[in-house]
């Protein structure tokens, strides 16, 4: 719920190591909101995805816009990660180690994307951005399961599909600095997937349910205009993706 940027990225680090530490307990002392609340900085301001600069990596603030995408979509999922924590009580221990873990790594890529920024003369705030990456957290909070199923496996897998090819423009156009850092980024995002497959398949299991069946029926309920092709099958496998995932993702589009 922090709105300030350098005091989320703070307590996001300074719990991460309270935890790593066994200085925090996972029961649930406070009932939690129905609502998502989420802090949000007043600048970038959002705006229809319509509405946004493009972003051509041959321009310097082409690169810059393209860099602040990234940017945004890392403090968003700073956000997704501790909403995730925070809104599903009862889960085992296990679960917040993983997405405690992966709110320190996004709040790291975080920091990359904006020291990067500094050296282009840029800041995260300096181009608008879009709030769709919160709408499907906000569909999802009523059910741990279908927020597995479509957080990290759907709006996450789509980076996956995407970033080879951008690192491969950026090296093209000497961008190596920023190549480099969504390779980390990159290889970070596929066990990211992966822990929302764990969880998912782990979820469905205990409820009796055909992981493969609900998560195709999730994908016509919630997240039918969100599945766009190509897609990276090596990364999405990687990520616990099954054969027949991709096979019904493939043929969905």
């Amino acid at each position: 719920m922090q709105s300030n940027v350098a005091k989320k990225l703070d307590l996001t680090f300074q719990t991460r190591k309270m935890w790593e530490s066994n200085q925090l307990s996972i029961d649930c002392k406070h009932p939690v909101t129905e609502q998502c609340i989420v802090g949000i900085p007043e600048n970038p301001k959002l705006v229809p995805v319509q509405q946004l600069p493009k972003r051509s990596v041959s321009s310097n603030i082409g690169h810059a816009a393209l860099i602040h995408s990234f940017a945004h979509i890392e403090f968003n999922a700073i956000n997704i990660a501790w909403d995730a924590v925070y809104r599903f009580p009862e889960m085992p221990k296990g679960y917040y180690e993983d997405w405690s873990n992966i709110a320190a790594e996004e709040a790291y890529h975080f920091q990359l994307l904006q020291n990067y920024l500094l050296k282009l003369g840029y800041d995260y705030g300096s181009f608008p951005a879009h709030s769709g990456l919160w709408d499907m957290v906000e569909q999802t909070s009523n059910d741990v399961m279908v927020r597995m199923a479509l957080v990290p496996r759907v709006l996450e897998a789509r980076g996956l599909d995407v970033t080879p090819e951008i690192i491969q423009r950026f090296r093209q156009n000497d961008r190596d600095d920023a190549a480099s850092i969504l390779e980390i980024i990159y290889q970070d995002e596929i066990g990211h997937v992966g822990v929302g497959t764990k969880w998912f398949v782990t979820i469905c299991e205990q409820r009796g349910l055909d992981p493969h069946e609900i998560f195709a029926d999730l994908i016509n309920e919630y997240a039918a205009d969100k599945i766009r092709q190509p897609f990276n099958e090596k990364a999405r496998k990687q990520a616990g993706f099954t054969q027949s995932e991709m096979d019904f993702l493939t043929n969905f589009t």
